[in-house]
């Protein structure tokens, strides 16, 4: 724990900003944020689950959470807003259980940056409400998908996606970024996992034979794999109308292109207005034979949103000001149409465990 706030008070007056348990990478739109503001003085506070080079690096105070869940940790984060005169809170970690709080925080003086209401994050957070939400609608295409709670269920899902020639995958029902998602290889035996990286795949076998053995597993889903282009989508928005949206498309593990695509932007206004969101979130979507589908509304700023900036977007200011009442525009340049590179940097510090 440490604070650079307490060393570095000046009379200038400052706004606190807190971070609680966000990315790792989003030290790098913070850097961007403050290095390209002149209008405010402001200080970042930063909660985390454990100590973080990156994050220290950006903060102004820094110190490590307990270990709480839901409502502790939500008045953990009232307490740590109390604590450090926090003005603005912008949210990662337990925000369905945050939003419920949103008045105590208002009675400190913290707005928060919360996308929608409770029922709003409640319906996002689950992929089955929000594919239900969207499926009679022409907004975007949904996949088929099912919600799997015993080998009974997942052996008619999977026969009903493979009749139509595409294969399937497992995902949690609620996650973040690509935790739990598993492409369903039929053509692969579970010994076979001994032998190969499998990394987001798994053996047909496997399933099979952890669901007839498993009398109760949490639901979790099956749905058609998508196979085109999947594109990450970074938006700020305002009370259900779109400010800005920047396309990513995902190449592989280390390229992503910007591209302007009005169909994307346009997908992106529909969300917005259909969902009524505010501030900074991003959309996943995948094409398959043709047709954009829709993959996940993430209800926070993603942790990608750093390359979006090198559009020239500075999205975390944006968000910023629309926080603090500030009328916000889409802004006039946008730089489109190139590649983001992904590189490694090593660095060699002291080895204090050595005498």
């Amino acid at each position: 724990m440490y604070n650079k706030a307490k060393a570095n008070s000046t009379e200038q007056l400052t706004t606190n900003i807190y971070f609680n348990r966000c990315f790792s990478s989003t030290h790098k739109v913070i850097k961007y944020f403050l290095s390209n503001n002149n209008s405010h003085k402001f200080k970042i506070f930063i909660s985390h689950v454990c100590a973080n080079n990156y994050l220290e690096e950006v903060a102004d105070y820094f110190e490590v959470e307990p270990s709480l869940n839901g409502n502790d940790y939500a008045k953990y984060c009232l307490d740590f807003c109390l604590k450090n005169n926090i003005n603005l809170f912008v949210p990662r970690y337990n925000v369905n259980t945050l939003i419920n709080f949103k008045e105590q925080f208002e009675q400190l003086g913290v707005k928060v940056m919360f996308i929608g209401n409770s029922a709003t994050y409640q319906l996002l957070d689950d992929k089955l409400k929000t594919y239900e939400a969207l499926k009679d609608t022409d907004i975007v295409a949904i996949p088929k998908t099912f919600r799997i709670r015993n080998y009974v269920d997942f052996e008619k899902a999977h026969d009903d996606i493979t009749k139509n020639k595409s294969s399937s995958c497992l995902k949690p029902i609620s996650g973040i970024g690509g935790d739990g998602f598993k492409q369903i290889l039929e053509d692969m035996k579970e010994v076979d996992e001994l032998y190969k990286t499998t990394g987001p795949t798994i053996a047909m076998d496997r399933i099979v034979r952890v669901l007839q053995n498993s009398k109760n597993v949490n639901p979790f889903i099956v749905m058609e794999y998508l196979e085109g282009d999947e594109f990450s989508i970074d938006c700020l928005g305002n009370k259900g109308e779109l400010i800005v949206a920047i396309p990513r498309r995902k190449l592989d593990l280390y390229r992503q292109n910007i591209e302007y695509r009005e169909d994307l932007i346009a997908l992106a206004q529909k969300l917005t207005k259909e969902f009524s969101l505010s501030y900074l979130y991003n959309i996943q979507v995948k094409y398959h034979r043709g047709k954009a589908y829709l993959i996940e509304i993430n209800t926070r700023m993603s942790a990608g949103i750093h390359k979006s900036c090198f559009t020239g977007v500075n999205f975390l200011d944006l968000a910023i000001k629309l926080l603090m009442g500030e009328t916000v525009t889409t802004p006039d340049s946008i730089r489109w149409g190139f590649q983001i590179r992904t590189t490694e940097n090593y660095e060699i510090v002291p080895n204090l465990a050595i005498p």
